[in-house]
């Protein structure tokens, strides 16, 4: 399992609002990060001891759903090697998707 670095400089671009669909793209790339996050907080707050119920008091959601993405999210941690559990502590911007291939329009 790899560890993502926190995408600060993703949320610089929402700060440029002229500049919309670079902030499109981040937001494309921060949900992402966030969707990981969530998941490798939820596994770890089950590793600490949390309970369902505890984990989806925090999330705003029934125990019965915290308990179908555990069973998704541990599913994926066994059988995904890119799986990634994010890191706080560092700033370098993860790679959740391949970039865009380019294509040129036909200058007719």
């Amino acid at each position: 399992m790899r560890v993502l670095k926190f995408p600060r400089r993703l949320i610089r671009h929402l700060e440029t609002p002229d500049l919309p669909l670079e902030a499109l793209g981040s937001i494309r790339r921060l949900r992402r990060y966030l969707d990981e996050l969530e998941a490798g907080c939820i596994l770890k707050a089950r590793q600490l001891g949390a309970s369902s119920a505890d984990i989806g008091e925090a999330l705003g959601i029934t125990r019965q759903a915290v308990y179908n993405r555990l069973h998704a999210l541990e599913q994926r941690a066994e059988s995904d090697p890119e799986f990634a559990i994010p890191d706080l502590d560092t700033e370098e911007i993860p790679d959740l998707e391949p970039p865009p291939t380019e294509t040129k329009l036909d200058a007719r």
